[in-house]
């Protein structure tokens, strides 16, 4: 009898190849490795940074903790949470009022009107806790609670899959490439910090359908410093069923709390708050204190000075291109981690490079999508590695303009060390960057929905 004819092994498919390599044992441990490795250099930044506060008896002139207790305290003893003209002498009051109207298009900076509070009357109740702790105590339970959401948030969005399920094994990854920016804000005591904790869990709770989460996390930042609403707006756009109504809800019981607690002082103090975001929203007359926005690069590279109505066209201009792109990506069939991810990142590119008092500090809202990008970018290219198209996201261009981008933020903030960091940053390394990005991230996108095109017409012809 003839013996059957030998059957060659098949060859294993990439997701069994993929499970063999996991198993691999110097993978096992170089990965164990690394992430206990990226916790100790957290850990490590996060002492020094409550050591200096401890050791540091006197009010740093940069820290926003004493910005955010004071107006806890004012709150509690019912005294005014803004300064403004009125509380100046009448001659003070008077001739700043005059500089303010020959100003124009730019502002006039008075550490005595525009040095304090700035925020909404509502966030002012969320620091009501910290003016109970006494000095240093205060602070660095102020700095572990931002670190502790902060990063929390960024693993919570690795362990969904945010940008990609692969993320849940590579999370060590994306908090090492943002420990550039978010060290910083947590040295200084900033809100921003806290801004990019609750964005992340927002785009978290919307993968996993915790829309009533989601629409809380987005209103804490939005109460906070207004321009957040704009990745909240994005959301309503995509998800009006499930986020829109929620999200408005909450929206209008956090901005109605004060005026419930303290109906009479609240509106005296709403008029305050809006007079500082009516004349602020201005340009200061030293090109070093202008704010860290496209006005910037455009001033510097072209030396073209926009004006502020020119400034608002375009920022209206810019949120519509980003509905678009987020609308064509809906449509065009995106997974739901992707679409809210570009979402994301497309509106803190747009509340930073495109914003209004836009400081160094707050480009700690572009540090997650940016570590996103450079980890999808270094992957390996593969025919399934991209999300539509079967096209990698990565590129010799794209790795150019990101490293480019990493490096600039990188060097604005080693740039703040030092005394003549301000005029070095007024050259605008960080709107550059925050530019950059948003043009890569439309670029990616447009080339994704092309992708796609291509993909389903072939599927048509052959149904």
């Amino acid at each position: 009898m003839l013996s059957p004819p030998s059957r060659q092994s098949p060859i294993p498919r990439r997701s069994e190849r993929l499970k063999i390599l996991r198993l691999d044992p110097f993978t096992v441990n170089f990965g164990e490795f690394f992430w206990r490795m990226v916790l100790v250099l957290w850990a490590i930044a996060l002492i020094a940074v409550c050591a200096r506060v401890t050791i540091q008896t006197k009010r740093h002139k940069h820290s926003g903790y004493f910005v955010y207790v004071d107006a806890g305290r004012a709150w509690r003893s019912g005294g005014h949470l803004y300064t403004s003209l009125d509380d100046l002498p009448p001659s003070e009051r008077q001739e700043l009022a005059r500089k303010i109207d020959k100003a124009g298009d730019w502002q006039v900076r008075d550490n005595n009107v525009w040095g304090g509070y700035r925020y909404s009357p509502t966030a002012a109740i969320l620091f009501v806790p910290l003016s109970y702790m006494p000095g240093p105590i205060g602070e660095i339970v102020w700095r572990v609670f931002l670190a502790a959401v902060a990063l929390g948030a960024l693993y919570w969005c690795a362990q969904v899959g945010i940008p990609r399920p692969l993320a849940r094994r590579d999370w060590p990854i994306f908090w090492l490439l943002v420990l550039w920016a978010y060290v910083g804000c947590l040295n200084n005591g900033q809100s921003s910090t806290l801004l990019i904790g609750c964005l992340l869990g927002a785009a978290a709770a919307c993968c996993t359908d915790r829309w009533t989460l989601a629409a809380v996390l987005v209103t804490v930042p939005t109460v906070l410093k207004l321009y957040p609403v704009s990745f909240g707006m994005l959301l309503v756009l995509m998800f009006p069923r499930q986020f829109g109504w929620r999200f408005f809800l909450v929206l209008l019981i956090a901005f109605a709390l004060p005026f419930m607690l303290r109906p009479y002082a609240m509106v005296e103090e709403h008029r305050r708050w809006w007079w500082h975001l009516v004349n602020d929203a201005k340009t200061a007359v030293p090109v070093t204190s202008w704010d860290q926005d496209i006005r910037l690069v455009l001033y510097r590279l072209f030396h073209i000075t926009m004006s502020m109505r020119a400034f608002l066209i375009l920022q209206v201009a810019v949120a519509g291109l980003i509905a678009v792109v987020c609308f064509a990506g809906q449509r065009a069939g995106w997974p739901r981690r992707v679409l809210v991810t570009r979402a994301l990142g497309l509106s803190t590119c747009w509340m930073t490079a495109f914003g209004m008092a836009t400081e160094p500090s707050t480009y700690i809202l572009v540090a997650p999508t940016l570590a996103w990008s450079l980890w999808e970018c270094w992957l390996r290219p593969s025919r399934d590695a991209g999300i539509h198209g079967g096209r990698s996201p990565g590129g010799i261009v794209s790795r150019a303009t990101l490293v480019l981008c990493y490096v600039l933020f990188v060097m604005a903030y080693v740039f703040l060390w030092f005394p003549w960091g301000r005029l070095a940053n007024s050259f605008g390394p960080e709107p550059l960057a925050g530019t950059l990005i948003f043009i890569y991230l439309i670029a990616r996108s447009v080339r994704e929905m092309s992708g796609t095109r291509r993909l389903v017409r072939p599927n048509l012809v052959a149904s």
